[in-house]
């Protein structure tokens, strides 16, 4: 069907998935609509509402907007050399996605409709279009819509004002006094990413940060090393859903010398397919007892980042801990370490929720964008709160012309929150939509 008999697909994100589901659509000659919020219209929250001091967690040459470009951020900034495998700051990423939009409006002209709005519900009408209406009173319709919602822009149902439970929200650290004790949830990439904005505003205070396990990300290698495939009997005990087995292939082949970083790029590619053929009790088995550790390995953190961490911690302002929050009220927490028995009280004049929200089904059902969809079962949060119900290529079962991209199809392929998968997903679906 000629692409000018069709109505335009409707991408519900206007991030780095909207806008690399944009950019693939319009090179194959389709029409396309690109919704979000006027905050940082085709940046995202994760590049439009960094700081300076964060950085990227991939490498400069690593970072294009597509495919068959992977380099195209490191060629934009005109770098030369080792700087090209360096980790640059997430805001010259959301520069060069402000200009790779700008290209796109260049080039493609009435092609491509920006629209800075909200999305207040989503329906299906009787002719089988969807439906998207839009806080400025406009609506839309399509017989092909994505979402491309990512996780910094999904509020919470749950209101606690002493939480700050959406981290990323602008602003939201700005009403912390600069010589309160912080507790923030969580020892991951966004507990850092915290720690890093805190000190950029100027926060003097004690921040104590603490998890199951209290494990910090690792280092990134430099100069950077290759995968290390995985060895015949680890693949082997990943594809039974054996965990226990490929920890101890795991395990062998650390002490045979490979590094731990090499050892998970080497599955990287892998770990969609290993996912789905886990059951799945073997799936809440790892995310229980192996994704802390994975999550460490796996998610790792330039070396400049990592000396910030450890000259707060040499002068007592960060500690890092495995523990676990039971209360907390009026400038304290209650907190039970691991390994101790009794309760210990931690001042707290501010707490963080920096854990994510896997598993928080409510955040999904209050959603403005999925709220509809979820409530008459178009839309199916899967088992584990990771996402929503979705086919290995994205599309929603029952729904047709309805598809999920990035974040939102986490519960279905595990790997989908970086840059390298996002821009594959974008081709792929671009394809299919292309085909429609």
């Amino acid at each position: 069907m000629d692409s000018s008999d069709t109505l335009p697909v409707v991408i519900a994100g206007a991030g780095f998935c909207g806008l690399a589901l944009a950019a693939q659509l319009l090179e194959r000659g389709q029409a396309v609509v690109l919704i979000g919020c006027a905050a940082n219209f085709g940046r995202g929250t994760a590049y439009g509402d960094a700081w300076r001091e964060h950085l990227l967690n991939v490498p400069a040459d690593r970072m294009g907007l597509r495919v068959d470009a992977p380099a195209a951020f490191a060629d934009w900034l005109d770098l030369q050399g080792d700087e090209r495998r360096r980790f640059r700051p997430r805001l010259e990423f959301g520069d060069y996605l402000a200009h790779e939009l700008d290209s796109l409006r260049t080039q493609y002209g009435e092609r491509l409709r920006c629209i800075e709005a909200g999305i207040t519900a989503i329906t299906r009408d009787t002719d089988a279009r969807w439906r998207i209406a839009l806080d400025s009173g406009e609506t839309l319709e399509s017989d092909r819509l994505v979402l491309a919602l990512g996780a910094a822009n999904t509020p919470s149902a749950t209101t606690n004002d002493t939480i700050i439970r959406q981290p990323w929200a602008r602003d939201a650290l700005s009403n912390i006094d600069a010589d309160a004790p912080v507790l923030i949830l969580g020892t991951g990439l966004t507990m850092i990413d915290m720690v890093l904005a805190l000190q950029a505003q100027g926060h003097r205070g004690a921040i104590t940060a603490i998890s199951r396990r209290g494990r910090l990300p690792l280092l990134h290698p430099e100069p950077p090393l290759p995968p290390t495939s995985p060895s015949p009997a680890l693949l082997a005990a990943l594809e039974a859903g054996d965990l226990r087995a490929a920890v101890r292939e795991f395990r062998a082949a650390i002490d045979a010398g490979a590094a731990p970083p090499t050892l998970a790029d080497g599955l990287r590619a892998l770990i969609p397919q290993l996912w789905r053929g886990w059951s799945l009790p073997t799936r809440k088995c790892f995310l229980r007892h192996l994704r802390p550790w994975w999550d460490s390995v796996r998610h790792r953190v330039p070396r400049e980042v990592f000396a910030t961490l450890d000259r707060l911690r040499e002068e007592g302002r960060l500690q890092i801990r495995a523990g676990h929050l039971l209360g907390h009220d009026n400038g304290s927490a209650r907190i039970r370490w691991r390994g101790e028995r009794g309760d210990a009280m931690v001042p707290a004049g501010a707490v963080i929720d920096a854990t994510g929200w896997d598993g928080d089904r409510d955040r999904y059902a209050a959603h403005p964008a999925l709220s509809a969809l979820i409530a008459d079962g178009r839309l199916r949060i899967d088992p584990l709160g990771l996402g929503l119900d979705c086919a290995a290529d994205g599309s929603v079962p029952g729904a047709d012309g309805l598809h999920l991209i990035g974040f939102l199809r986490r519960g279905e392929c595990w790997e989908s929150t970086a840059v390298p998968e996002l821009r594959a997903q974008a081709a792929a679906l671009a394809e299919r939509l292309t085909a429609y």
